[in-house]
């Protein structure tokens, strides 16, 4: 049973970012913006993930994976949380960004500064819920290359965060920088 959830969801994913893709081009509105890191690592930074989602749909399709150790079966009930938790906050980020989700930084003119709904408890809520699912795939599929493919991606994506937060501050000034101090980078459990 947890295959088919698996093997829907990251259906979902992989038709998420493909209709996000299909509909800026017929909209002809960008959807890559200026890399926030050298081109080499934002590139792998955009691979690892859709390399870590691929774990997670052959893991869907029952398809066996060599993994390093063997996972407790509650852990899955955890992974599966985990992976519905990201799906929920990639889905609630892309319908408030709407136009303005880019992968890089936006020389939109229009692009307003998002700090209410789920940017009230991070100040990067795709990136969060992207990085749950990635967990979520490495729980289900405790293999070394879905290990390492996760570690590169956070990484890859902490340093994505830090330089759009330079860009964000230029760009709106104390008004982000206010807005920093109530909310961290990843998740804000309590109000300051």
């Amino acid at each position: 049973m947890i295959e088919i959830i698996i093997l829907i969801v990251t259906s979902l994913l992989f038709l998420m970012v493909l209709v996000m893709i299909v509909e800026s081009m017929v909209k002809k509105q960008q959807i890559f913006g200026r890399p926030s890191i050298p081109i080499v690592f934002f590139s792998m930074a955009k691979i690892c993930p859709l390399l870590i989602l691929l774990f997670l749909l052959l893991n869907g399709l029952h398809i066996q994976i060599p993994t390093i150790f063997v996972f407790p079966e509650v852990v899955d009930y955890i992974a599966l949380i985990l992976l519905f938790l990201g799906l929920i906050l990639a889905e609630l980020t892309s319908f408030k960004l709407k136009k303005d989700l880019v992968f890089g930084l936006s020389d939109s003119k229009s692009h307003q500064l998002q700090t209410k709904g789920v940017y009230s408890f991070s100040r990067h809520p795709f990136y969060l819920g992207f990085l749950l699912i990635l967990i979520s795939s490495v729980l289900f599929v405790p293999n070394i290359f879905n290990i390492i493919l996760l570690a590169i991606s956070w990484i890859l994506h902490h340093l994505i965060m830090i330089k759009e937060e330079e860009f964000l501050t230029s760009k709106y000034g104390d008004e982000y920088k206010e807005y920093s101090k109530k909310v961290n980078r990843y998740i804000t459990i309590f109000k300051r």
